[in-house]
């Protein structure tokens, strides 16, 4: 664990000397899901890196994790930006928007003592199609839905057929495979922004990250819209 995070500081300052040398970096997120087995080793790790760095470190936070503190423990950071999305297994989870279910998230946020760190948030604003093909899963699209609509047909909510053959990001399409799409719209952003103010307190200083970052994504909402996914943590 010292070795690895002496690397990782050390290409991190190499980094930004050959990339960003006119921007300072005052903060570090590691992104990992840690488990009962791997706690211990990565605690240490971020302790580590902390005390090399001279840097602020977060972490980023699944749902579980930050209700089941007593097991899982607290990690030994700053910070923490609690991931908001990919709340179900997509493949276990026919009927449901697995990306963001609004059920789901309430479960991990009802009957939580407050986290004893400070806490960002992380929304999804991004959209996939699971396809399947022979009723077996084969393939997921981060696509924009133009590009999927004109080929499909809607069967019930959150379910497709394909009516024509087509090749998307390098996915043959065939006549009669199966599309689960998911999306999320500016609403469903809302409704769970409300959800986490309910038990979450936020201040000035939280920080809201939309995931991910990607030019056809943030097409999908006006600029008021995803203003408003920032500034309605703070009314």
């Amino acid at each position: 664990m010292d070795a690895l995070a002496d690397n990782i500081n050390f290409l991190i300052n190499k980094y930004q000397k050959a990339e960003f040398k006119n921007f300072s970096i005052n903060e570090i997120q590691m992104d990992c899901d840690w488990t009962l087995k791997s706690k211990e080793n990565y605690f240490y790790f971020l302790q580590k890196l902390k005390s090399i760095s001279d840097k602020e470190i977060s972490a980023t936070l699944r749902l579980y994790p930050y209700k089941y503190t007593d097991n899982m423990g607290v990690p030994p950071v700053d910070k923490v930006m609690l991931m908001c999305y990919n709340l179900l297994n997509p493949l276990e989870n026919l009927s449901k928007n697995s990306i963001l279910d609004l059920e789901e998230l309430k479960s991990y946020l009802i009957n939580v003592q407050p986290y004893p760190k400070h806490v960002d948030i992380a929304l999804p604003i991004y959209s996939w199609a699971q396809v399947y093909h022979n009723e077996i899963f084969s393939a997921i699209l981060y696509t924009d839905n133009k590009q999927l609509m004109p080929i499909i047909k809607e069967e019930k909510p959150l379910w497709y057929s394909v009516t024509q053959d087509k090749v998307i990001d390098d996915t043959y399409l065939r006549i009669g495979d199966k599309i689960k799409y998911e999306n999320i719209d500016a609403a469903k952003i809302k409704e769970a922004i409300v959800l986490l103010k309910k038990y979450i307190h936020f201040n000035k200083n939280t920080t809201v990250t939309l995931f991910h970052l990607d030019e056809d994504q943030f097409n999908k909402f006006t600029n008021e819209e995803l203003t408003t996914f920032y500034t309605d943590f703070t009314k």
